[in-house]
């Protein structure tokens, strides 16, 4: 899927399709999977370390993610509208929404209910509930490089 980039990439013979450039074309299937990826990664990471107890009091951390995630939800949709129609950088910004708004969605609702649990060592819920946040935010924050990445590409 481009997502409206058939202007910039050439159509080969058959169905292969060529970029003009790195990211000039969506590249919303590689976002996602570089997303899952990472967050796989960052959340055993994240776990393992609180398992350990070297993560003791992880509530500032999870509390700035929550905050973070709040403003980027309203502050991408700003963004958006900033942008002038048909221009690029806007483009860039619909071809990777859905991702970046899955990762914004599941950081507010993972952070918030690790917030409401009671973050010990011993937990089991506030355990996975961390691993969770950890998860979507790498994801959220891969999606923000390739937005930023096909932004800056796009000039």
């Amino acid at each position: 899927m481009l997502c409206g980039y058939e202007s910039s990439c050439v159509q080969n013979s058959g169905s292969e399709r060529r970029c003009s450039s790195r990211f000039s074309c969506c590249m919303n299937g590689l976002m996602i999977l570089i997303g899952i990826i990472a967050g796989l990664v960052f959340a055993a990471i994240v776990v393992l370390l609180f398992i350990n107890s070297f993560l003791p009091n992880p509530f500032p951390v999870v509390l700035g993610v929550f905050i973070a995630g709040l403003a980027s939800l309203f502050g991408v949709p700003a963004a958006a509208f900033a942008l002038k129609e048909n221009s690029p950088k806007k483009q860039c910004l619909r071809c990777h929404f859905g991702g970046l708004f899955f990762g914004i969605i599941g950081t507010i609702l993972a952070s918030s209910l690790t917030l409401a649990a009671e973050l010990a060592v011993g937990s089991v819920f506030a355990t996975v509930m961390l691993g969770i946040t950890a998860f979507f935010f790498a994801y959220w924050i891969v999606s923000i490089l390739f937005v930023s990445l096909c932004a800056a590409d796009a000039d």
